[in-house]
């Protein structure tokens, strides 16, 4: 697997979590909880609205003022996607690439294989957040920050499922960097 080496991160796991948590916590204290699926339903109410205005309008849910409009929400999305940008700069970890190391060590190089298992999982997770009238950030992360009871199994078979999801697409590990 030469080639196939991943580097060290600027971060432990554990730094990053803890970091992540105290945002969390002091965004439920400040404002309310952190979440970024319910921006994709503002954008679809937005753009359904100038096409079917009498169905928005009659709908119990996307009719909402809160839905309507472009929000908070909309700067965190933009926030998580510039702070990334910055952050991976800052580190000198970024560069274009069309696959990463742990999909060619275990699918291969096809870019176009890469795209469509990503755009495949990227629907069944948005459909999932929205089935469940939220997304796993809300119930893990924000979960944790209110204390909340529900949060214990959910976080329990969120990290079941998602190991055991790694463990089939990725069951080869490539080199990681000392």
């Amino acid at each position: 697997m030469e080639g196939n080496v991943v580097r060290r991160a600027p971060l432990s796991w554990l730094v990053g979590g803890l970091l992540l948590g105290l945002l969390q916590v002091a965004a439920v204290g400040l404002h309310k909880p952190l979440g970024v699926s319910t921006q994709f339903v503002v954008a679809d109410s937005i753009l359904l609205k100038k096409v079917a205005p009498d169905y928005v309008n009659a709908h119990p849910l996307i009719s909402k003022d809160k839905y309507q409009k472009i929000g908070y929400g909309w700067m965190l999305d933009l926030g998580i996607l510039v702070g990334a940008a910055v952050a991976a700069l800052a580190v000198r970890r970024w560069r274009l690439r069309k696959t990463t190391v742990w999909w060619e060590a275990n699918q291969g190089k096809s870019v176009a294989w890469r795209f469509a298992c990503g755009f495949i999982g990227g629907v069944f997770i948005l459909f999932g957040a929205r089935l469940a009238h939220g997304c796993t950030s809300g119930q893990l992360a924000s979960g944790w920050a209110q204390l909340s009871l529900a949060a214990v199994p959910f976080t329990i078979a969120l990290f079941g499922a998602g190991m055991l999801a790694a463990r089939l697409v990725y069951p080869r590990t490539p080199t990681i960097e000392k």
